[in-house]
């Protein structure tokens, strides 16, 4: 009876299934081998797979091994249409012991191979984003380094809205430490062990936004991921999405994400049918919105959907009894982690007191890098201090900086001199975005903007 209806049951078989004697000639091959290798299996019959991988249909034999193994064998098969397929033979034995068929499996893991390779995409991005979760000491010690009765206003205001959902907009200048409040808010929130996902709007290209923001579905871009791509909103669902420098945001980018805000719905580029997303909206902005409203270039409808609760941060100027909490902090924090034994002189202490802070926090946080990679000496006195219009200055480079000439150049110069030559330095010796901005505790989008500027100047 089998072998009556031999046919019809190797039909049945899910995998494709070929048979050849020891020297290779096909002798039967099913249906399911045809769909897959694209030859039918009439051209098959009675051909040498040796000719076979002549005529580059096909890149493997298994035959001549399993003749001198006597073992199954099994390797993957690349088709001439990049299709990749693994072959598992098997051999069949005549009474005399000696291999009298080779019987072939092959199956199909391009799919496989397609989903292993979104697999990796996907993990790569997860330790992304748990880079992007990561606290680093300056942000757990944030409440420590405050000791101004604003800041420590803010902070208290900052603990009771971090047990809502309500959406909130962090507003004020560059470098007060927007996105500290950010991720301490999330930190505080009942959603701290969900994503925290940061989208700069400001430095991402206006034709990637809509992408890197709501994804796409698949099949949208030829050379796209096959499968579509998550965009950062569903990535933060369930947690916190940290839209930084909102005020950067187009206008069509504007009216979707009313939509979000609105509807808790997305759609994705090339989709048709809305999404819904569960994610908490925090806003940030050094933009004065009213004003960004009245000359059209913000939605109004947006600015007062995100207008829920706000937190309006003080400068540094405004707020100096933060100041040399602030300087320990950092001073702490890179000591630790340059290993260097640096200090500030109490004149030198003074002079950053009385020192008016354009760039705020961030300057300050530059600044104590600065002194702890450049200096020669262990205590850093007032004349050491870039902003010292006395001081006739030459910050002498350590690991490798060389000798950065700034006097009678204003703090931003010195700044910018300093962080160039910090970043390229850096570069050259990890040669590496990633490495180099987990050093820095900068994103990598950060560091590659600024190398690109860098080899443009």
């Amino acid at each position: 009876m089998i072998e009556k209806y031999w046919s019809q049951i190797i039909e049945t078989f899910d995998e494709a299934v070929s048979i050849s004697d020891p020297d290779g000639i096909i002798l039967y091959s099913n249906k399911r081998h045809e769909e897959l290798t694209g030859i039918p299996g009439n051209e098959l019959m009675g051909k040498s797979v040796h000719e076979l991988v002549r005529r580059g249909l096909f890149d493997v034999v298994l035959n001549p091994g399993i003749l001198r193994s006597k073992q199954p064998e099994t390797q993957v098969q690349e088709l001439g249409s990049g299709q990749k397929l693994v072959l598992d033979g098997h051999p069949v034995f005549d009474e005399d012991g000696n291999v009298a068929l080779v019987i072939t499996y092959l199956r199909d893991v391009t799919k496989l191979s397609e989903l292993r390779e979104q697999l990796a995409s996907q993990q790569e991005l997860l330790k992304a984003y748990q880079k992007m979760q990561s606290l680093d000491l300056t942000v757990d010690q944030m409440p420590t380094m405050v000791q101004s009765k604003t800041m420590k206003q803010l902070f208290g205001q900052l603990s009771i809205i971090a047990e809502t959902d309500a959406t909130v907009l962090l507003l004020g200048e560059t470098g007060v430490g927007k996105d500290v409040f950010a991720r301490r808010l999330h930190k505080l929130s009942p959603h701290a062990d969900r994503p925290f996902i940061k989208a700069d709007c400001g430095s991402m290209p206006k034709n990637l936004i809509e992408t890197e923001l709501f994804g796409y579905a698949p099949g949208t871009f030829s050379g796209g991921n096959k499968g579509g791509k998550m965009g950062l909103i569903e990535a933060a669902s369930g947690g916190t999405l940290f839209l930084d420098e909102i005020g950067e945001l187009p206008l069509l980018m504007q009216t979707k994400l009313l939509r979000l805000l609105q509807d808790r719905e997305i759609v994705r580029v090339g989709a048709t049918a809305p999404q819904k997303v569960n994610v908490r909206i925090v806003a940030a902005t050094n933009k004065k919105l009213e004003k960004e409203v009245e000359a059209g270039r913000f939605r109004s409808d947006l600015y007062y959907r995100l207008k829920v609760a706000v937190i309006d941060i003080p400068p540094l100027r405004k707020r100096k009894a933060d100041i040399l909490s602030l300087v320990r902090v950092f001073l702490k924090f890179f000591c630790q982690k340059y290993r260097r034994d640096v200090t500030f002189s109490q004149a030198a202490e003074n002079a950053l007191l009385k020192h008016s802070w354009p760039g705020n926090v961030r300057e300050l946080e530059n600044l104590v890098l600065g002194c702890v990679v450049t200096s020669k000496k262990n205590v850093i006195e007032v004349t050491d201090l870039p902003f010292t219009p006395s001081a006739e200055i030459r910050v002498a480079g350590g690991d490798g900086l060389g000798g950065l000439d700034v006097s009678g150049k204003s703090m931003k110069e010195i700044l910018a001199e300093v962080e160039k030559a910090v970043i390229q330095t850096g570069m050259k010796r990890v040669g590496n975005i990633a490495k180099l901005a987990d050093e820095l505790n900068l994103d990598r989008t950060t560091v590659f903007r600024k190398l690109k500027k860098y080899e443009a100047e």
